[in-house]
């Protein structure tokens, strides 16, 4: 496996915190879509899959109903999204 895909493997798994039941039922299947219809999906470019993917969580971070303990981690997933991607656009 590629240092890349190891590193969205990586993501997803932190991904997966926001299943809690803590979380709205909405959001945690924004997130589980997320993971599972874009990051995962090899069908699809690297790209394309981490931008869908961080679009997605901008929308999961905005949402009034996020509990206020996620939103440093949903900080810290974009934040890996993006470097990530800025990463794959150099090669």
């Amino acid at each position: 496996m590629s240092d890349i895909e190891t590193r969205v493997q990586q993501i997803a798994q932190v991904l997966g915190q926001l299943e809690d039941t803590q979380v709205p039922r909405n959001i945690r299947n924004s997130a589980r879509d997320a993971v599972e219809k874009w990051l995962l999906n090899k069908d699809k470019e690297i790209d394309i899959r981490l931008g869908m993917t961080a679009s997605i969580l901008d929308e999961i971070f905005n949402d009034a109903n996020l509990p206020t303990h996620y939103g440093p981690l949903c900080l810290q997933i974009q934040t890996a999204l993006e470097a990530l991607l800025n990463e794959v656009k150099q090669t």
